[in-house]
């Protein structure tokens, strides 16, 4: 019997042992997994979708740095029983915070509406005003444009900005989806976080490459975007402004004339009439002013920025639209050539 007794005694001892020892191993591990690298106190705006998976969420919060191992979170996940109360929005999470705090504001917070809105390549800032509030978000385009001029947004790729820009350029085109109540801050900071994603800065860097700023090099994506219809033309078209700039010739981009010829009463991006170029008294018109713009002239893709990162090895100085309904161009290395290639671009037009 006193045999039976110890024996059970030392049973319940190394089980105790046992669970003392898997619970800090689970604290110390749930620890280390949501301590990602970073500042315990930096926001990040992580959005869940309609329907998606926990799995799903699991890779997205690792992506964004707030977890280590999805397999860990979806396990925790399973154990708490709530894979079904994960809700859909827009959360403000921070590095540094555990799995347990991370499941309870993904499952617990209150049920809020989540609006998508598309933001489209090439659309100046302008634009996503309007579709913020034609998506009901705000109730005037000022609050999302007096936002954007604020000049406290502290991320490193905006570093090279002039001191009066705005974030034009740097606002990433895409689908997002917001909540209800977001601020314009918050959509704000969703853009620009995902500019710093997209564009990763190994990416970025490739700007000193050129003898250019980033900010100069998000201008060339700017004009890019608005002046190609086929992606294989982009590093091309890139390459044209590049070497311009290279001779101290003016860009001549139609774009930055309809940027600065375009208003919320008319229209923001307005067709061009003979003699606009000479008429448009603007540091944007680039046949009067020589080099870059002050700025970008909207938001690229990120086919546009990888083109202006990476322009194609041409001695291309001119190009033409071939209006042969192709959104394709001519490309010339003299004036005559572009002349003549005028001329063939006027022939394909013709009735």
């Amino acid at each position: 019997m006193l045999r039976l007794m110890i024996q059970s005694l030392k049973v319940a001892a190394v089980l105790v042992l046992a669970f003392v020892v898997v619970f800090a191993t689970q604290r110390a591990i749930s620890h280390y997994v949501t301590s990602a690298h970073g500042n315990e106190s930096e926001p990040i705006t992580f959005v869940v979708s309609e329907n998606e998976s926990v799995s799903q969420v699991a890779d997205g919060l690792k992506q964004d740095g707030l977890i280590r191992f999805p397999t860990y979170f979806k396990l925790k996940m399973r154990l708490a029983h709530a894979d079904s109360n994960l809700k859909a929005g827009r959360f403000t999470l921070y590095k540094g915070m555990s799995t347990d705090q991370i499941i309870e504001a993904l499952t617990t917070a209150e049920n809020v509406q989540v609006i998508t809105v598309r933001f489209q390549e090439g659309w100046r800032t302008e634009q996503y005003a309007d579709a913020l509030v034609k998506a009901g978000l705000f109730q005037s385009p000022d609050d999302f444009m007096n936002a954007v001029k604020n000049n406290t947004w502290n991320y490193d790729f905006l570093a090279t900005r002039t001191s009066n820009a705005t974030l034009e350029g740097f606002l990433f085109p895409d689908t997002y989806q917001f909540r209800a109540d977001a601020t314009p801050e918050d959509v704000i900071n969703t853009l620009l976080q995902t500019y710093g994603q997209k564009v990763p800065k190994e990416e970025r860097d490739r700007a000193q490459q050129l003898g250019l700023n980033l900010f100069q090099v998000m201008t060339v994506a700017s004009i890019v975007e608005r002046e190609a219809a086929v992606d294989s033309e982009r590093p091309i078209i890139a390459s044209v402004y590049y070497n311009r700039i290279k001779q101290n010739m003016p860009l001549q981009a139609d774009p930055t004339v309809q940027y600065a010829m375009g208003n919320a009463q008319n229209d923001w991006w307005p067709q061009l009439q003979p003699g606009d170029p000479q008429k448009v008294n603007s540091p944007y018109n680039t046949y009067q002013s020589p080099g870059l713009p002050p700025g970008p002239i909207c938001n690229p893709s990120l086919k546009s920025i990888q083109a202006a990162l990476n322009p194609a090895n041409t001695t291309f100085l001119y190009f033409v639209a071939k209006d042969d309904g192709s959104g394709e161009h001519y490309f010339a290395n003299t004036l005559d050539e572009q002349n003549a290639n005028i001329q063939k671009a006027e022939q394909n037009s013709a009735p």
